[in-house]
């Protein structure tokens, strides 16, 4: 159910953005005044009056591009790859693909079958979640149940850190978005506050304009694929945590039915303990003690004591 809301939640934040780019894009600026009934003479004036009339006609979408610059451009690649993130995501990160309902039922006939052989050849042939679990309990049953179970857990946890890891990109765009915007925001009023410094006491306001609007652009994209980066770093964060916790029920019970196929490891044999004070000693043993107490010991290089 979970999974469900987060995807139509996601569907639909998706399509609210593309129809307001559509909408943008296809929806030009036009005058909010009404012409008054004498200006339709003086409208068709001269050419400069109707090049200034085709500017002001630029849609909203193509004003955005031009003012943007460098920055609507890095911009504009950092949401391509935030998106492919997303869509690899969305395809992966799955309840159905970290458990797959027929694995599961598959490897559960083929032990209640008696065939564990074949049941651990297809989890090593499979790569989902569940079988890199349970694969790596049965690889440890020989040493016991314990240590089995303990071996599915560190594989669950190494997995979810491998997931995890991914969603950390979802993050950093998330940050990034609104860092980059605001270099841009500094960037449109360093090119307004110039116009001011160098056109003097009566600046075109065109050129005003222009930085302003470099400023609000930068902040506006930056917040926009910001918002989604976080939403679906929240989203994949919890769905992974579901993920681990289903392979990992769905893998505990046939742990148990693997166990009485699984040979136990066989005791290391004692070692031989010490010759008690009883016990006779190797005759070997005996006669190289006898050759090792039959050998002088070493001469000293030192003089002989002479007797007083």
């Amino acid at each position: 159910m979970e999974s469900r809301h987060g995807r139509a939640g996601a569907i639909a934040s998706w399509l609210g953005i593309g129809l307001l780019a559509v909408w943008l894009g296809l929806a030009p600026q036009r005058a909010t005044a009404q012409d008054a009934p004498g200006t339709a003479a003086k409208a068709v004036d001269s050419a400069p009056a109707a090049a200034g009339d085709q500017s002001g006609d630029e849609s909203f979408l193509r004003w955005m591009i031009r003012a943007s610059g460098l920055i609507g451009v890095l911009i504009t690649v950092m949401s391509f790859y935030l998106v492919a993130l997303i869509v690899w995501m969305a395809i992966h990160y799955r309840t159905s693909a970290a458990a797959p309902r027929s694995l599961v039922r598959e490897t559960r006939e083929l032990l209640d079958q008696k065939r564990f052989g074949d049941a651990y050849t297809r989890l090593m042939a499979d790569r989902s979640l569940f079988a890199r679990v349970l694969a790596a309990g049965v690889q440890k049953l020989p040493a016991g149940v314990a240590p089995a179970r303990r071996a599915m857990e560190m594989a669950n946890e190494d997995a979810t850190m491998e997931m995890e890891h991914r969603t950390t990109y979802l993050a950093t765009v998330g940050t990034l978005g609104p860092m980059i915007g605001l270099v841009g925001t500094v960037y449109g009023m360093i090119k307004a506050f110039r116009v001011i410094a160098t056109k003097g006491t009566a600046p075109q306001a065109s050129l005003l304009a222009e930085g302003i609007s470099t400023a609000l652009f930068a902040t506006l994209e930056g917040i926009a694929i910001s918002i989604p980066a976080i939403y679906f770093y929240a989203l994949f964060r919890n769905r992974i945590a579901r993920m681990s916790l289903e392979a990992e029920m769905a893998a505990e019970p046939l742990l148990e039915q693997f166990a009485p196929g699984v040979k136990a490891q066989e005791p290391a044999p004692p070692a031989p303990a010490p010759a008690g004070p009883g016990s006779h000693p190797h005759p070997f043993a005996l006669n190289a003690a006898l050759a090792a107490s039959s050998v002088p010991g070493p001469r000293s290089a030192l003089p002989p004591a002479h007797p007083e």
